[in-house]
């Protein structure tokens, strides 16, 4: 990481706050020529200093095709952002957190482990309390990354909320 600064990876308060408000999760993964990235809703639990995401897809697709069995990814995740601008400086910039890390993306069989994947991604929009129709359930697959490694970042404006 070139900016040290805004190393933000050992402060659990950010890190809460960067994944609360992100609403979208950016995976990559590795085709025959170049990566595929494709933004998706997701829900996440820390388990052992480790952060599980979960997503859910169509059955068909093209990262479908792609995930082998804990097939290596990438991922990316921001939390809220906007545009500051120093008329005194003549600058513009963005305040912002990321949330960048590197795993393993493997399909979810566990019928509980289903389950509960779909109600933390529901949690995650804060629509936890949502009756999902089950039957819906055999319309998807459902994936979880497990992080190998991670860097959080925030600029300085974020971290003290002038991007709210």
């Amino acid at each position: 990481m070139r900016r040290i600064d805004r190393d933000c990876t050992s402060n659990p308060e950010i890190v809460r706050r960067c994944l609360k408000q992100a609403q979208l999760i950016n995976i990559a993964v590795n085709t025959d020529t170049v990566p595929y990235i494709i933004p998706l809703c997701f829900g996440e639990e820390e388990k052992d200093g480790k952060f599980i995401f979960y997503f859910h897809k169509a059955r068909e697709g093209t990262l479908n095709s792609l995930i082998k069995k804990e097939c290596p990814c990438s991922f990316s995740i921001t939390g809220r952002s906007s545009l500051f601008m120093d008329e005194e400086k003549r600058t513009c910039n963005m305040n912002y957190a990321s949330f960048i890390g590197k795993g393993r993306v493997s399909l979810v069989e566990s019928e509980d482990e289903r389950n509960k994947a779909v109600r933390l991604i529901m949690e995650h929009y804060d629509r936890g309390t949502f009756n999902l129709d089950m039957r819906a359930m055999s319309a998807i697959l459902v994936y979880r990354i497990d992080t190998d490694e991670y860097t959080v970042k925030a600029t300085k404006g974020w971290r003290n909320e002038e991007c709210l």
